[in-house]
């Protein structure tokens, strides 16, 4: 995955998709929610995963989070199956607190609790690193509206601030 997506066709039939799942980054993501959880005040933490069916990706994943769970004994520690977790959030999402997870999971989860709270439209997002970080409107520019006047600029407004807030 130097240069490309990960995705590629071996053969006209067959299309291939690969993740990069690595244990320095599930650690380093983990321990971001659990520093972030307890900065906040939060009570809990969800790992969410697939590790039933993607245990070579997932699994690894799985176990830098246990590990990291055990450096933060205030703060409670769960798992949840992707597919469960999409249903928990419709059904009760006051029940989850931090919720952590591998990238693509993450941005379903993301699309799917910013709908349960009014639109994609309304949620901020920040992408932060050890040194860098970028805050952008959670869906990009939403060229379909473009020169209507009558978008919300709220997702970019939550998401300057939570830039400004990382700034410190």
């Amino acid at each position: 995955m130097f240069v490309g997506p990960g995705e590629f066709m071996p053969t006209p039939d067959i299309a291939l998709s690969m993740r990069k799942i690595t244990r320095t980054g599930s650690t380093r993501v983990v321990d971001a929610a659990f520093a972030l959880a307890r900065r906040e005040g939060r009570r809990k933490i969800t790992a969410v995963h697939k590790a039933n069916v993607l245990r070579v990706s997932d699994g690894p994943f799985l176990e830098c989070a246990r590990q990291v769970a055990g450096k933060y004994s205030e703060i409670e520690y769960e798992e949840k199956i992707i597919d469960a977790m999409a249903a928990l959030l419709v059904r009760d999402a006051s029940q989850f607190d931090v919720i952590v997870t591998t990238n693509m999971f993450g941005d379903i989860l993301s699309d799917q609790a910013s709908e349960l709270s009014g639109s994609l439209g309304l949620a901020a997002s920040l992408n932060a690193g050890d040194g860098h970080a970028l805050a952008q409107a959670q869906h990009g520019s939403a060229p379909d509206i473009a020169g209507q006047d009558v978008a919300n600029p709220s997702s970019l407004i939550g998401s300057a601030a939570m830039l400004l807030y990382w700034l410190g």
